[in-house]
Order: structure tokens, then C-alpha cells, then sequence
């Protein structure tokens, strides 16, 4: 491995393409670039030519040019090099040399083809039973698996499978469900409310959940408010009061007919008392639940989660579930997916081999995603982006209708509202250059340059959305930010805009308000102060209306008039396809586009 890094090191100093081309270079010039002693070079020269991955001809007398032929390419190499460590079963050290390739260089096909095949599902004989596996690739790594500070979509899912809540949402019923929680009493007024628990109810590392675990769970969230994504779910909550070992009581200070379905988020999560606390800052890396999956790794590339053989609800058909990061150079491929039992993708090019010439063995389930890309203007800062005009001119100039044509993709129609489902909160958007250049000229834009964070992954679209935006003589610099980065309140008030996808789920009058109150949200902390206040009054008289749609119509009312001053803007909604083999069973693709992982199971293959 030592010497295979020497080799890469060395490649990377030369351009692309030089394989068997000798490469005028002196002893001393080597000694540089591998910052070694030129005797040491000469050891290592010798022993690259002796495995024949390259040609060495010395020149004659001291600082004479010598000739360095490569015989073999850095991707044969790495390629090589990681089918081996995999054969062995050195999982991460094949990992880390596949992001080894990511300095500009191309994979071959083949080993592109043998990595993919390499996904999916498989059947592993241990200790004379089989473990059902399945392994996923992604291209985003997780943040956090902490549920007090989840934010993504990819880190919420995960850690649905990893803890418990009280009581369970259940989306098509619409109706709340025992969980940890078997049984629960609420006042006639909607403020006390009494919660009992089920009695032998393991965490992962072993030790019985209480009430007291309950108490520390829902204080911890309280505790941390604003510093916490979800820390507004608890504003209702006056006090905690743990009643014996299995039963807790709690007391609104005022009454929120949202707050059963709040006890049913994720962010409401039971964690366990000791371990968090102690180790608060690992416990996003490294947490403990009582899911129905335990967290048995996470380092930089590979996550894996194992059935939790203790749940107290029923197990999960699935034994392993395995996500390896891949280089985001791979997601631009087109590799054989004929062995990829289960693939997530928005891009037509990524479709499994299989799903297109063998219709009777894959099945694909193309679904609205339940959000919508949003573009938010920091009124926190001084700039053009804080005068409406500004912003107005900025949705003028954005064709969305354009757009999905021109970007293509799973870019599926304009938006107009949250949810694609929603009636249209605003009129429909509408394309005018001229106005747009009036509005510009009316409020003195001088031209000044603005900056637009965004995550890898929306890079097209906001780029897209920059061209358009020079058309009026506005120019945009694109900052790219790590997801890490992004959830920080510092990083969101440097950006002068942000673009965005915001993923919902379908209970959608609370997840719009957790779009208008969690701390985090990029809608909210672009609102002025004024006008966070303003929805804070707001969500006050929602939050105590106990008919849904008169909340949803006290909602429609309270993001018309952010949308009539342009606080934000809505682009695009998108739709994703999930594409898995007919020996996939239980298939159920939740609202952030996932498969719920304790449900599927495989039949025997033929």
C-alpha cells in the first residue's frame, strides 16, 4: 500500500494521458515531488520497475535528464488494488482508495461495472444461517444522526430506523398511533396530558427505556431551543413531570392541537439519558436508540446499520443495510446496474440495464417529491437582496417553464406552493425582462455583485439561475457549501441568497410550520426580525385552531403576504424514481423519497 502511494503521488505530478511516453525528469526533481532523499527515490524507482508499472532510464552523470516511462495508468491501479482489498473483505480500505480517485481522472468502465455490481442485495452465510444484506450507494454523507439536529432529509430517514418516538403519525389514517407509548390521557382542555409506557422496551446497548429517558429526551430539546433544528416543538411544553417508571405527565402552557404530531417527529426522539449526555458530542456520529436498527459503524465512507434482534415491535425482515459514499465523478456514470437490487436516482442516465430490457424483472416508481426548490433573500443583511424591488425582479426574470425544459431531468413543473398536492399560494409565476429591468432601475441598483450558497448537488439550477439573472444585469457569484456548513446559522447569515430543495412530508400543516419555525430554516432566518415576530403572532392563533383547514388557510394567509413582499421564491418541484427488482418486496417509498428499510424483504433468487 506504501509503495502504490508513492505511485500515485508520483502520477499525479505528470498530465493525463502519458502512459508509455518517457517523461524527460531528473533524480533530483523526483526527490522534490516525493519529498524523500534522492537515494530513497532510487529504492523506489527500482521497486515500481520490478512490478512493472513503470520504466526507468537513468541519465548518464550527475543532473543529466533521465527518461520515467508509466507503464500502467492510476486507475488501473487503485482499480486493481481495490477489487483485491474487497476480495479480502477490507471494505473501507476499498472505499478509501475509490476517493482516491477523485483528482480528475477517469475510472475504467470495467472497474466501474464490477464496483456497481458490488450494490445491491445479497444473502451472506454466518454461523450457518444466511444474513440478508443490502448495500446502497450514495453521494451525499451524512451530518448528523443526532434527531435533536437532523435537517437533511438522507440524516432524518436514517434516523427514523435507529430511534423511537412516544406515538406514531400515520399518514394515510391521519391518525396518531401507540408507540413507545402504548396508552395516553389529555385533558379537556388540551393542556395535561399523561403518557404511559410499554415496559421492556431495550435501547441497543441494552439497558430498559423509562420515563426518566423520556423526561431528559424532551428537556434536552427544550433546554437547547434555538441551538436545536426542531428546539421549537417544545416552546407548548411548561413542565415534565416523571410520575414512576413508566408513566410521565405533561403540561402545555397554552393549548397546540399540533402536539401529539409533534411528539410523533423524529426530532421528538427517546434518546437514552446517560449515553447522551456524557457523550453529546459524538452522539450525532455514534447514537443509541431503541429502533428497530442499531448503529453498528460510521466513519467517513461506510455506514452500516444491523437489525436490532431486541426490538420490542417487529423486527426487521432485512438483517444488514450498508451506505458506501462514492466519489460524486461516479454519479455522472453509466454503469451495468444488472445487479443493484435497489437504486434512488434523478437522472435518466442512472437507470439500472435490467430496467430497461427486462420489463417483467424491475420495477420503477417515478413520485413527486413532496417540497420544492425555494430561493430566500437574507433581510438581515444590507444589499439590493434587501429591497423588494430586488426581489421582484429576481422572479421575473426566472422562466420556470424554461427552465425544466432546458435542465431537463426530473425537474417536473413550476412551483407556485410548498407541496406540489397544495393549492397555489401565489398566482402563477409569470416571465417579464422589461419590468424586471424597470424595477432595477427604479430602486438605483448599481450593479452590485451577490453572493448564493448553495449544496453541491443544486449546483445546475443555480447556475441556471445566475444566466438568467445577467440578462438584467444582476451578477451572481455561486459559493458552494459542505451540508455540514449549511445547518450553521453563521454560514446562512453570510449568504446574500440561498438555493435550495426543501423536502415535506405529508402531514403538511406542521411541516410548513416547522418550515416557518424551526431555527434553522433558511426561510426563517432570512426574515427580518420584525417579521419572524410577525409569524411567531401567527402561529400562535394556528397552533391553537383545532379544525386542519382552518390552519391550512391561516397558513395560506401567512405565506401569501411573505410571498406579496417576496421573502422567498418558489422555482420548481421535482420528482424522483426509485427503481428495484422483483425480488424486492414491501417496497414503500416514504414522502423524502425513501424506503421505510424494517418493512422490504428479498425472495430467493432463481
Amino acid at each position: 500500500m506504501q509503495l502504490l502511494t508513492h505511485f500515485l503521488e508520483l502520477r499525479a505530478g505528470f498530465e493525463h494521458g502519458v502512459e508509455h511516453k518517457p517523461q524527460p525528469i531528473t533524480l533530483e526533481e523526483l526527490a522534490e515531488r516525493l519529498y524523500c532523499s534522492t537515494r530513497n527515490v532510487k529504492i523506489l524507482l527500482k521497486k515500481m520497475s520490478e512490478h512493472n508499472w513503470i520504466s526507468w532510464k537513468p541519465g548518464r552523470g550527475r543532473g543529466n535528464i533521465s527518461e520515467l516511462t508509466f507503464l500502467v495508468s492510476s486507475e488501473d491501479m487503485i482499480s486493481k488494488q481495490a477489487v483485491e482489498l474487497a476480495n479480502r473483505g477490507d471494505y473501507l480500505g476499498t472505499i478509501e482508495l475509490i476517493h482516491q480517485l477523485g483528482k480528475g481522472e477517469t475510472l475504467q468502465d470495467s472497474f466501474i461495472e464490477w464496483l456497481f455490481s458490488f450494490f445491491g442485495y445479497r444473502a451472506v452465510e454466518h454461523e450457518e444461517r444466511f444474513k440478508d444484506t443490502l448495500r446502497v450507494p450514495v453521494y451525499k454523507w451524512l451530518v448528523t444522526l443526532d434527531p435533536a439536529q437532523t435537517f437533511f432529509a438522507f440524516d432524518f430517514h436514517l434516523a427514523s430506523q435507529i430511534f423511537d418516538t412516544l406515538i406514531r403519525y400515520n399518514p394515510q389514517t391521519m391518525v396518531i398511533e401507540p408507540h413507545l407509548a402504548h396508552y395516553w390521557e389529555k385533558s379537556e382542555d388540551g393542556l395535561h396530558y399523561t403518557f404511559y409506557l410499554r415496559k421492556g422496551v431495550l435501547f441497543h446497548h441494552g439497558r430498559e427505556m423509562t420515563a426518566h429517558d423520556v423526561c431528559y429526551s424532551l428537556s434536552r430539546l427544550k433546554k437547547l431551543g434555538q441551538a436545536a433544528t426542531q428546539g421549537w416543538m417544545t416552546e407548548s411544553i411548561e413542565t415534565i413531570t416523571v410520575l414512576n417508571r413508566s408513566a410521565i405527565a405533561i403540561e402545555l402552557s397554552q393549548p397546540n392541537v399540533l402536539f401529539l404530531q409533534q411528539l410523533a417527529h423524529t426530532s421528538m426522539a427517546i434518546v437514552p439519558e446517560e449515553i447522551c449526555r456524557d457523550n453529546e458530542s459524538i452522539f450525532g456520529r455514534m447514537p443509541i436508540g431503541t429502533g428497530p436498527f442499531r448503529l453498528e459503524r460510521n466513519d467517513d465512507y461506510i455506514c452500516k446499520l444491523r437489525a436490532f434482534d431486541s426490538y420490542f415491535g417487529v423486527r426487521p425482515h432485512m438483517d444488514l443495510v450498508e451506505f458506501w459514499l462514492l466519489p460524486t465523478d461516479l454519479q455522472e456514470s453509466t454503469p451495468s446496474w444488472d445487479m443493484v437490487q435497489v437504486y434512488r436516482g434523478q437522472s435518466n442516465s442512472m437507470k439500472p440495464v435490467g430496467a430497461i430490457d427486462k420489463d417483467s424483472e424491475w420495477h420503477q416508481i417515478e413520485q413527486t417529491i413532496m417540497g420544492c426548490s425555494l430561493i430566500t433573500f437574507n433581510r438581515n443583511k444590507r444589499g439590493p437582496q434587501f429591497h423588494p424591488n430586488f426581489r421582484k425582479a429576481v422572479d421575473l426574470v426566472i422562466d420556470r417553464e424554461r427552465m425544466i425544459g432546458e435542465l431537463g431531468g426530473f425537474r417536473e413543473a413550476p412551483a407556485s406552493s410548498f407541496i406540489p398536492t397544495m393549492e397555489p399560494l401565489v398566482s402563477g409565476s409569470r416571465t417579464d425582462i422589461a419590468e424586471a429591468k424597470r424595477l432595477l432601475h427604479e430602486m438605483g441598483y448599481k450593479g452590485e455583485t451577490l453572493h448564493m450558497y448553495v449544496y453541491r448537488n443544486n449546483n445546475d439550477d443555480a447556475m441556471w439561475i445566475c444566466r438568467q439573472c445577467e440578462q438584467i444585469g444582476i451578477p451572481i457569484e455561486i459559493t458552494i457549501r459542505s451540508e455540514s456548513d449549511m445547518t450553521q446559522m453563521d454560514t446562512i447569515d453570510e449568504a446574500d441568497l440561498i438555493f435550495y430543495h426543501i423536502c415535506m412530508e405529508s402531514n403538511y400543516d406542521l411541516h410548513i410550520i416547522q418550515t416557518l419555525k424551526q431555527s434553522n430554516s433558511y426561510v426563517r432566518a432570512h426574515l427580518n426580525k420584525e417579521r419572524q415576530e410577525w409569524v411567531d403572532s401567527k402561529m400562535q392563533g394556528i397552533l391553537s385552531n383545532p379544525n386542519m383547514d382552518g390552519r391550512i388557510a391561516g397558513l395560506h394567509e401567512l405565506v401569501a403576504e411573505l410571498q406579496e413582499e417576496k421573502s422567498f421564491l418558489f422555482v420548481l418541484h421535482r420528482s424522483q424514481q426509485t427503481t428495484y427488482h422483483d425480488s424486492i418486496k414491501g417496497v414503500r417509498i416514504n414522502d423524502l423519497g425513501w424506503i421505510d428499510f424494517r418493512e422490504i424483504w428479498f425472495t430467493p433468487s432463481g
